[in-house]
């Protein structure tokens, strides 16, 4: 099984299209457990509409932020698979079916997909033209941190429930970047897969937190583990090495058509 969980507050605008973007998957042995933290808006109306639809299940009840919110939605979560989806970004139809063939086998543990965004009216977009990975030794020294190197795309991550509990779980005393934090804890332990799909949409919008990518930066810094004289080292003779040598790529091509 695999344990979605969605945290949510005054989500009424975009809370809708995430759901029917889990609720419409084509592989159905999954739990979503919405965590609201109280809204005042049409987001519980609009939550409670599908109940009993799919296998959704939900609390509302104050809490100390998102992260705060993503713990407790874990400790509910009975599946060996976990993910978070933040209440305004949605999946593709074929996510959790190429996650199930995936994580937990073959060794994989942690993986990612191609990084995607949507704008405000749902429209699917790259941020890049080339096929990214994620040295887990660069994950290690803190450079994956959107400042340095490409940021992990949260929304498009997916883990075993033995990885989150090995690292002792999110840290719900973050406020932007705990996604940040628990990408460093995973990679003492393991390294992260990439998939070479889209298997979810970032959207862009205003007023959304991780807009502020200073304070991000500057929250994920201040674990002071991140100090680092990467730019005064021959970096870019040295990064073509580190990422042929670390990348983890699963190809899917090859399993169109296939019970891969």
């Amino acid at each position: 099984m695999i344990s979605i969980v969605t945290p949510t507050y005054n989500s009424e605008e975009y809370i809708e299209k995430c759901i029917l973007s889990i609720k419409n998957q084509t592989f159905q042995d999954f739990e979503h457990i919405i965590v609201d933290g109280g809204s005042t808006d049409r987001t519980i109306e609009i939550i409670k509409r599908y109940e009993n639809t799919y296998p959704m299940r939900w609390i509302s009840e104050k809490d100390n932020g998102m992260y705060d919110g993503i713990r407790k939605g874990f400790e509910l979560a009975k599946g060996d698979i976990f993910c978070w989806l933040n209440s305004d970004d949605i999946y593709m139809p074929w996510t959790l079916e190429v996650v199930s063939k995936i994580v937990g086998k073959n060794g994989v543990e942690w993986c990612v997909g191609l990084p995607a965004q949507i704008n405000e009216k749902g429209i699917l977009y790259f941020p890049t033209t080339s096929f990214i990975t994620f040295p887990r030794y660069c994950i290690k020294r803190g450079w994956m941190d959107g400042r340095r190197l490409g940021c992990i795309q949260q929304e498009s991550s997916f883990w075993t429930r033995k990885l989150y509990e090995s690292v002792g779980g999110i840290n719900s005393d973050f406020k932007a970047a705990g996604d940040y934090d628990l990408w460093h804890r995973f990679a003492q332990k393991e390294k992260i897969w990439s998939i070479n799909t889209v298997l979810a949409g970032f959207r862009v919008h205003e007023g959304q937190k991780s807009g502020d990518r200073e304070g991000y930066c500057n929250e994920a810094h201040r674990m002071k583990m991140f100090e680092t004289i990467l730019f005064k080292l021959k970096y870019y003779k040295t990064l073509n090495y580190i990422l042929k040598k670390h990348e983890k790529i699963i190809d899917i091509r090859g399993w169109i058509n296939e019970d891969f």
